[in-house]
C-alpha cells in the first residue's frame, strides 16, 4: 500500500497539458486499489489524489471549492462503478486473469461514462454548458482506455511477484510519463516559439504605425492568454500615453478598462528592465498608480526597449489567476523587442512617405499628394459616396514684384504665413496643397457651387485684410517690414463642370485667370459650362 501510494504522488505531480485541458493518469493506480482491495481503498486513494491535483494546479477557483466538487463527484463516480462491478460478477481479489480483464473493464467503461454525465451535470448548473462533445470527455474515455492495460498489468505482475513488480511496470510506466511531459513541454515551447517567430514577420511586413500595434496586439493572443491588452508610450521617461488596446476582443485607441497616474514615478510597480508576472489580484497591488475598471486576477507587465532604452509598456490582464506563466513571459519579452524594432522602421517609413507628399517650404501637402488625392475624390463622387466635389485654386497677385522688392526669403516667408492662413478656413475633410510657386489648392468634398464660391470670397476678404510681416532681404537696416497681399481665386464644380481630376483642376485655373487675374485681380471666378462668371 505504501509502494502504491507513492506511485500514486508522483503520478498527479506529472499530469500533462493537452489543448489547455488538465490529463492526470492515476486510474493506473487507483483501479489496482480497487482490484486488489475493493471500493472502500479505492475511494480514500482517489481522494487523496484529488487533494494532490487541486493543491499543484494553479487555478482561478478556490482549493477548497475545486477539492469538494471533486470529491463528491468520484465518490459517486466510485460507489456507482463499484456496484456495476460487483452486480455484474466482478470479484475483488480475484486470479482469475479473465475475470478481472471482462469485469474490470466494465468497471473502468462505466467509470470513465459516469465521470462524464456527473461533470457535464455540473457545468450545466454552473456555467450553463452541457455538451457530450466536449474534448475532456474524450480525453477522458480515451485515458481511462490506456490506463486499463496497465492497471491489470500491475495487479498481476503485484500478486505474482509482490513489490518487485513496481520494477517490472511501475518505474518503467513513470519514466515514460517523464518523458511524455518533457516532450510535450518542448514541443509546446517550440509551437509557441515558431507563433512568436510568425509573428515577427508579420510586424517586420507591417509599414504603417498603427498597424503594427494592431498586429502586434492581435497577434500575441496567439502565444498568451489575455483578456485585455495595453500599450502605453513612454514620453522622454516621464509620462505614460496610451497608444492603444485590446479590450473585450474590440482593437481601439478609446479605453475604459484601464485608468493611470500620466507622470511615471520609481515605485508605480512598473520594471524598466524585465517582463513581470502579478498572479493575483493581490499582487497586482503594487501597480499602485494603474487602475484596473474592469475585474482583473492577473497582470503581466513587459517594458517596450529599444537600444537598451525603455520607450514603453506593455501591459496584459486577465479575469482569472494564475494565468501568465514564466515560459509566456519570456516570448512576451522577446516579441516586444520585434515590435519595438518594427514601430521604429514604421516612423521611419511614414516620415519618408510624408516628406514625398509635403511641400519643404510650407509643410503642406504637394503636387504628387494632390494628384492621386483628388483622383480618390472623383472616384467617390462617381460611386456616390459624396453628393458634389469642388476645386478652388488659389494665386497670389503680384508675387514677382514682392520678390523683387523685398528678396526671395521674404517671398518664402510670405508664401510660409499664407499657408497657415489657409490652414484656418479647410474643413476637416478637405484637403489643402501647394500646388507650385505661389499657387494653391483646396479640394473639398461635399461642397456645391454656392458653399465653394462663399468660402473662396472668405478667404480673398481674410488675405486682404491681412497684415503680413516680414524682414526684407535687400535692405541694409534689415527692420521688419508689413506687407499686405491680395489673391485671385478659381473655383470649379465638379457636379456639372468636368469627369476627371485634370479637367477639373483646368476648369478652377481657367476661373482663375479669367475671372479672377484678367477681371482686375483680387477676384474670385467661378467657371460654368460656357463662361466664368466674377464675384
Amino acid at each position: 500500500m505504501s509502494i502504491l501510494f507513492a506511485l500514486l504522488f508522483v503520478t498527479m505531480t506529472m499530469p500533462l497539458q493537452l489543448k489547455n485541458i488538465t490529463v492526470s493518469f492515476e486510474r493506473w493506480i487507483t483501479f489496482t486499489i480497487f482490484f486488489q482491495y475493493g471500493v472502500f481503498a479505492e475511494l480514500v486513494f482517489t481522494q487523496i489524489a484529488m487533494l494532490i491535483l487541486v493543491f499543484s494546479q494553479k487555478s482561478d477557483l478556490p482549493h477548497m471549492h475545486r477539492f469538494f466538487v471533486n470529491s463528491l463527484i468520484f465518490t459517486l463516480i466510485s460507489l456507482a462503478s463499484g456496484t456495476l462491478f460487483h452486480y455484474a460478477g466482478g470479484e475483488v481479489g480475484s486470479t482469475d486473469f479473465l475475470n478481472i480483464c471482462l469485469f474490470g473493464l466494465i468497471y473502468a467503461i462505466s467509470y470513465s461514462l459516469i465521470n462524464s454525465v456527473l461533470m457535464q451535470i455540473y457545468l450545466y448548473f454552473e456555467l450553463g454548458i452541457y455538451s457530450f462533445k466536449e474534448k475532456f470527455v474524450v480525453w477522458d474515455f480515451a485515458s481511462t482506455m490506456l490506463l486499463f492495460p496497465f492497471s491489470i498489468s500491475l495487479y498481476f505482475l503485484n500478486g505474482q511477484f509482490g513489490n518487485n513488480a513496481i520494477l517490472l511496470i511501475g518505474i518503467p510506466f513513470l519514466l515514460v510519463l517523464l518523458i511524455a511531459r518533457l516532450y510535450h513541454r518542448s514541443d509546446n515551447l517550440n509551437d509557441k516559439l515558431s507563433s512568436a517567430g510568425i509573428i515577427g514577420r508579420e510586424l517586420a511586413e507591417r509599414l504603417g504605425f498603427e498597424d503594427v500595434i494592431r498586429t502586434f496586439i492581435g497577434k500575441l493572443k496567439d502565444v498568451v492568454p489575455y483578456d485585455n491588452a495595453y500599450v502605453l508610450d513612454l514620453r522622454n521617461g516621464e509620462h505614460l500615453i496610451t497608444l492603444m488596446a485590446s479590450e473585450n476582443g474590440i482593437i481601439t485607441k478609446d479605453i475604459t478598462g484601464l485608468s493611470f497616474n500620466l507622470e511615471k514615478t520609481v515605485d508605480d510597480g512598473l520594471d524598466m528592465d524585465n517582463p513581470k508576472i502579478f498572479a493575483t489580484q493581490k499582487e497586482a497591488m503594487v501597480l499602485n498608480n494603474f487602475k484596473f475598471n474592469q475585474p482583473v486576477e492577473s497582470v503581466m507587465t513587459a517594458p517596450i526597449k529599444r537600444n537598451q532604452k525603455t520607450e514603453g509598456f506593455l501591459i496584459l490582464t486577465s479575469k482569472r489567476k494564475n494565468v501568465f506563466r514564466a515560459m509566456e513571459m519570456k516570448i512576451v519579452d522577446v516579441l516586444t523587442g520585434y515590435f519595438a524594432i518594427s514601430l521604429v522602421k514604421a516612423r521611419y517609413y511614414e516620415k519618408t512617405v510624408e516628406q514625398s507628399v509635403r511641400c519643404g517650404l510650407t509643410s503642406l501637402h504637394n503636387y504628387r499628394y494632390l494628384d492621386t488625392k483628388l483622383d480618390e475624390e472623383i472616384q467617390r463622387f462617381h460611386i456616390g459616396n459624396i453628393n458634389s466635389l469642388a476645386v478652388l485654386m488659389l494665386d497670389i497677385d503680384h508675387f514677382k514684384s514682392i520678390n523683387d522688392t523685398h528678396g526671395h526669403q521674404s517671398g518664402n516667408d510670405l508664401l510660409k504665413a499664407l499657408a497657415r492662413l489657409l490652414e484656418s478656413f479647410v474643413p476637416i475633410d478637405a484637403t489643402l496643397s501647394r500646388y507650385g510657386g505661389e499657387e494653391f489648392v483646396i479640394v473639398l468634398p461635399n461642397y456645391g457651387e454656392n458653399e465653394s464660391g462663399e468660402l473662396a470670397e472668405k478667404i480673398r476678404e481674410e488675405v486682404e485684410s491681412s497684415i503680413f510681416r516680414i524682414i526684407p532681404d535687400l535692405s541694409k537696416d534689415r527692420e521688419p517690414v508689413d506687407v499686405c497681399m491680395t489673391v485671385s481665386i478659381g473655383v470649379a464644380n465638379v457636379t456639372k463642370d468636368a469627369k476627371d481630376a485634370k479637367e477639373l483642376l483646368r476648369n478652377a485655373d481657367r476661373a482663375l485667370y479669367i475671372g479672377g487675374k484678367q477681371a482686375g485681380r483680387n477676384k474670385v471666378g467661378v467657371y460654368g459650362r460656357k463662361y466664368v462668371e466674377t464675384l
